[in-house]
């Protein structure tokens, strides 16, 4: 019990330094699953009645709340009056590049039809699969990639215009559109980050992230920021990337809800967003089912004012 308390206690103040970066980011991550271990081993201090491991336990707990320090939330639920505009749902769906059963992810689209989605590991594999669904998608653009990092954009709405962007400078596509929605324009930027397990691949995530924020602050156009960021709202770049991209977090009032490794509890991240504009009006939110992949869909409908 003691080296359990000593090593929670560790990891709690590790997540805690996530502004230093690398590696301490990487515990910040696993906030729920560090809160519940420091419930379970409270409980078990209090009947072991020891007053220092029940101080290291109540440690634990108290550093888990840094990162509602951290991260701006977002408290509208209700559309307000004054968000009469389209009805606009916007998917992201990580498909897994490796994932044989192309048929569930194809069936969620079919069952939520969205008007824009964003898809991440696209393969030639995947997009003939996606080509022969003849989904109603009359506007697209595709880059395939045998690995993970493909990446495509389907719209309902005409693409006024469209370009890839290599962000970082390491040669991951995201995409930049400029979509009109009855003929009123939003800007579309798609991603897909490095997972940063090292500390050359979270700069590189680090800096698609800022040059992102800085492509939707140039804008004159609403933005709408999705995909598959490799990050949690738990860590500081997720509040840096709200203040400095001018969004809000879509599932900013929803405090549980992990994308990746759902059905895993010990291992499960909320790393899939939708940001949207801040006068936007959320109206529905969903993490879709799983679709065979390591991530589950994510599906928002939001009006602007």
């Amino acid at each position: 019990m003691g080296i359990l308390l000593v090593g929670l206690a560790a990891a709690s103040i590790a997540a805690a330094l996530a502004p230093l970066g690398w590696p301490f980011e990487l515990i910040a991550h696993f906030r729920w699953q560090l809160a519940a271990a420091g419930i379970a081993l409270l409980l078990a201090s209090l009947g072991l009645r020891k007053p220092w491991m029940i101080g290291l336990a109540l440690l634990s707990l108290a550093l888990q709340a840094v990162p509602q320090l951290l991260v701006q939330r977002s408290q509208a639920a209700v559309p307000p009056a004054d968000c009469a505009g389209t009805e606009i749902t916007v998917a992201t769906l990580n498909l897994q590049f490796d994932n044989p059963d192309h048929s569930r992810a194809i069936e969620w689209l079919q069952r939520n039809p969205a008007d824009i989605v964003l898809l991440q590991e696209v393969t030639p594999a995947w997009a003939d699969a996606f080509g022969r669904a003849a989904l109603p998608y009359p506007y697209a653009s595709v880059t395939t990639r045998e690995d993970p990092y493909g990446i495509a954009l389907l719209s309902r709405w005409p693409i006024a215009e469209i370009r890839p962007a290599d962000f970082a400078g390491d040669g991951l596509p995201s995409v930049v559109a400029r979509v009109l929605v009855q003929e009123r324009a939003l800007q579309i930027v798609g991603l897909h980050t490095h997972w940063p397990l090292l500390p050359g691949l979270l700069d590189s995530r680090d800096r698609v992230l800022a040059a992102a924020a800085a492509e939707i602050r140039k804008s004159s156009n609403d933005s709408v920021l999705l995909g598959d960021f490799n990050l949690t709202p738990y860590a500081p770049a997720f509040a840096r990337l709200l203040e400095q991209s001018g969004l809000r977090d879509a599932f900013g009032d929803r405090l549980w809800r992990p994308t990746w490794q759902a059905g895993l509890w010990p291992v499960a991240l909320p790393i899939d967003h939708v940001l949207v504009p801040a006068s936007s009006c959320v109206i529905r939110t969903q993490v879709g089912p799983s679709i065979g992949s390591d991530h589950r869909p994510v599906l928002v409908t939001l009006r602007r004012s």
